[in-house]
């Protein structure tokens, strides 16, 4: 059995969909002769907890926990719930052009380089140094963002000569809001070599879809390979056998809708519907499972839909599966961003393992929109 060192910032209790990539492949790499060793924050403020996820980590993987030094941790003052209190305030447009955010987002984007977990880098690349000389593995992963943990990855890689996989979830230095960030020449500069040492060095380098391969390959002339994002089938057994379809005609959303989600054309549809429509509208409930930016809820209100909203608050996973397999239709808006063909997010996935209609608005020529297509999984609206 060959040992790998898998080094991620999410892990449980850490929720959401970007824990579920290493989550799922680190159950399953013992049935291909490697052994995971997990490598990961403790005491982190991530945006959503899942207590639940827990019970999906195998009793023999050996997880190595080490204290990240949160700079959010400052803004605690903002509300008892810290982690809320601060990714809320990054996420609301209301406070855009704000003083505060516009300071925040700068002393992020400038002296947190490649993010706030920047200051992570230095003592867990010391700690693995003295874990690694008694405990030696045959490779090591690094999974981002955040993509300070691919720094370390490199330092560890160079330091014991052992090869070094870098696998990106997201783009690097073309994602949107570095743009918000205010960056000033010698960060940009910063940013650009770390990514370019982070993706010229690594042993290999994996992405999860055509976008982010082209643009490694046009930027650095480095061939990557795709790993696409995938759904746990062991839950799906479990579910399907009880689940039965919403009796209302339901377009489900799982996950946080942010304003650059808002879906402010669907909206005007469904409203014109409505009007035209009695039946439509006794049938209609919009289920919004999740974060949602009050943004969103007022955009509801203006078109007047908001007494068809089903607001859920957050929920495990496994209950949000349970909400995907029963709804109507699946809706997946796909952020209204610069560079928007890159987003491919881990919950196309798991819609696609509800097997119900998908309508997706985003780009007809982006990665996500592809694999719809190819999977004959739905309707996509530019």
């Amino acid at each position: 059995m060959k040992r790998v060192l898998i080094i991620t910032y999410y892990w449980p209790p850490a929720g959401g969909i970007g824990v579920q990539r290493w989550l799922q492949f680190s159950k399953r790499l013992k049935k291909y002769g490697w052994e995971p060793i997990i490598f990961t924050a403790k005491d982190a403020i991530y945006p959503l907890i899942d207590e639940k996820l827990k019970e999906d980590v195998p009793d023999d993987i050996e997880v190595l926990r080490f204290s990240v030094p949160e700079p959010n941790k400052v803004l605690s003052f903002l509300k008892k719930d810290k982690a809320k209190s601060v990714y809320q305030l990054q996420q609301q447009s209301k406070v855009e052009n704000s003083f505060f955010k516009k300071m925040m987002w700068t002393i992020r984007g400038n002296f947190f380089i490649p993010d706030a977990r920047m200051l992570w880098i230095k003592p867990s690349t010391k700690y693995l140094n003295k874990y690694l000389k008694l405990n030696p593995v045959d490779a090591i992963i690094s999974t981002g963002p955040p993509h300070s943990t691919h720094l370390i990855g490199l330092n560890l890689s160079e330091e014991t000569n052992t090869p070094w996989i870098a696998d990106f979830r997201d783009p690097w230095t073309s994602m949107d809001y570095l743009q918000k960030m205010n960056l000033f020449d010698f960060a940009k500069r910063k940013h650009e070599q770390q990514e370019k040492d982070v993706v010229t060095k690594a042993s290999k380098v994996v992405v999860v879809g055509k976008t982010i391969q082209k643009e490694f390959e046009e930027k650095y002339n480095v061939t990557s390979e795709i790993i696409y994002n995938g759904y746990d089938n062991s839950v799906s057994s479990t579910i399907e056998h009880h689940i039965e379809l919403d009796k209302k005609f339901t377009i489900v959303h799982t996950g946080s809708i942010y304003l650059t989600r808002n879906c402010t054309d669907l909206w005007q549809v469904l409203s014109s519907l409505m009007k035209e429509n009695n039946q439509f509208a006794s049938d209609l409930e919009i289920k919004l499972v999740g974060n949602v930016a009050p943004e969103v809820m007022e955009s509801l209100q203006q078109h007047e839909l908001s007494d068809y909203v089903n607001h859920i608050p957050h929920v495990n996973h496994f209950k949000a599966k349970e909400i995907q397999q029963s709804a109507q239709v699946l809706l997946l808006p796909i952020d209204r961003i610069e560079n928007a063909e890159f987003v491919l997010t881990g919950k196309l996935f798991e819609y696609l393992q509800a097997r119900r209609p998908i309508l997706m608005i985003g780009p007809k020529k982006g990665d996500a929109a592809e694999v719809i297509e190819k999977c004959q999984a739905g309707k996509i609206c530019d």
